[in-house]
């Protein structure tokens, strides 16, 4: 192994304040989206299923839409900073928009507003889509090179659990009942406010970025969708499709996850197992990502899926010994060790190697694809897989509550194993690759 090292690209501070402050906040954002949108629209508006259901496959295809659309603009007019800002401001506006969503309401008014807040949930994702899946990713993009993309994508890959932390601490009191809900809305939205106008002061395009030289705007908008774009570039979509299996397990389980911990396994102190999970699995992940970038990516694929499968299996044991908490505890713990950990090695597995074979000037309008395949159909087979689940096992109170199961985990071990056939060639190829650019970024330095 030591014989293959390689020196990784340092980055800076500037450069990784920027990767970690507009990550961090673009999460705390996303978290209300993923998670706790679904928690206010299961206990506040709908508790079956087919309504979060509609809720994260409609977002999912407005932010879809939003980041082709959007990637093709950062490159037409090679710009990412002004995107990125005026974006997370907008964004955060529109999370505000859900404090005035009203708390009580008729029952014969309950599928306008599953409707409402399905619409809203939209118009939400579709702005902040932009500003983070289509600009910032593109900007994540034009400063990192192969030496030192794992880094950056578990890096990234962090900020949601870290996220998560932060407002499973700080804020979810607000939302174990309807009176604070609008609190937690304004509080949540002011953040991507204060770091849109952050970034209008400290954030910089990169150096060297330039407008697409294709025929128009619309040719940028469907390049990565085009069948001979597909076809010279087949590599890229075979890591998206990691991508894509790797999302789908965990959309199988993710918008249910907070009702599971609090409902089905009866835990409502989980402040300690919580930062115990996301502080082991971030020191894992980050301590793979640096021998990723030094030694080549190819030896953890398979490693990082088997880890993935083992944790969900281990977290559905969970079904053996409900109402224990003493075992159920050391359970929880050790599966999400595994599944987070193992969840946020693979998206910088697969993401990073995604970034290495984007053609140079098209880094925008190759996020659109990143978008359809490692959110939108994740976001659909997940909620899918999941409902199938929870119709099956039809786990309920005594009074016919709904409780979301154990095999939720169980199901996402299935579809991450589906992982195993893009990562037999994705690593197969991954010497070429990295070969290949760090030969390129050799030559540009002694040109430089």
């Amino acid at each position: 192994m030591k014989n293959n090292a390689v020196k990784t690209t340092k980055l800076g501070f500037k450069l990784w304040f920027s990767v970690i402050l507009f990550g961090l906040i673009g999460q705390i954002a996303w978290i209300v989206e993923n998670m706790y949108f679904a928690k206010f629209m299961q206990n506040s508006i709908e508790s079956e299923a087919y309504a979060t259901t509609l809720m994260v496959a409609f977002s999912a295809i407005a932010a879809t839409l939003a980041t082709v659309i959007g990637g093709a603009l950062c490159d037409r007019l090679g710009k990412r900073k002004v995107i990125i800002c005026w974006g997370y401001i907008l964004w955060g506006i529109s999370t505000m928009a859900f404090a005035f969503i009203p708390a009580d309401f008729s029952p014969d008014a309950k599928l306008k507003m599953v409707a409402l807040v399905v619409a809203m949930d939209c118009v939400m994702s579709y702005i902040g889509a932009t500003a983070n899946d289509a600009a910032f990713n593109t900007w994540v993009t034009d400063i990192s090179d192969t030496t030192n993309r794992g880094k950056i994508d578990i890096a990234l890959a962090i900020m949601p659990v870290v996220s998560m932390g932060i407002v499973f601490v700080g804020l979810d009191s607000l939302t174990s009942s309807n009176e604070h809900w609008g609190e937690f809305f304004i509080i949540l939205g002011a953040i991507p406010i204060v770091g849109g106008i952050l970034g209008l002061f400290m954030l910089k395009d990169a150096p060297g970025v330039k407008k697409a030289d294709t025929a128009g705007y619309w040719s940028n908008v469907f390049y990565s969708f085009k069948p001979s774009v597909i076809k010279e570039n087949k590599m890229l979509y075979v890591c998206l499709l990691g991508s894509m299996f790797s999302g789908a397990s965990i959309q199988v389980y993710q918008a249910y996850l907070i009702n599971f911990v609090e409902k089905t396994l009866g835990i409502t102190d989980y402040v300690i197992p919580l930062i115990v999970i996301v502080l082991s699995a971030a020191v894992i992940s980050v301590l793979v990502g640096s021998l990723m970038d030094k030694y080549g990516k190819e030896k953890f694929y398979y490693p990082t899926i088997i880890v993935n499968i083992i944790g969900g299996i281990i977290i559905y044991c969970l079904k053996f010994v409900l109402g224990d908490e003493s075992k159920m505890m050391p359970i929880i713990i050790v599966g999400g060790i595994a599944v987070m950990g193992a969840s946020l090695v693979m998206a910088g597995l697969f993401l990073a190697a995604f970034r290495d074979y984007i053609p140079h000037g098209m880094e925008g309008s190759f996020q659109g694809m990143r978008m359809f395949l490692f959110v939108l159909i994740p976001m659909l087979i997940g909620p899918a897989v999941a409902q199938v689940t929870i119709n099956s096992v039809d786990m309920r109170t005594a009074d016919g509550t709904i409780l979301y199961p154990p095999e939720l985990f169980l199901a996402g071990a299935v579809v991450v194993a589906f992982c195993f056939i893009p990562a037999f060639f994705v690593k197969k190829n991954d010497k070429v690759i990295r070969a290949k650019l760090i030969k390129e970024k050799e030559n540009a330095d002694v040109k430089g």
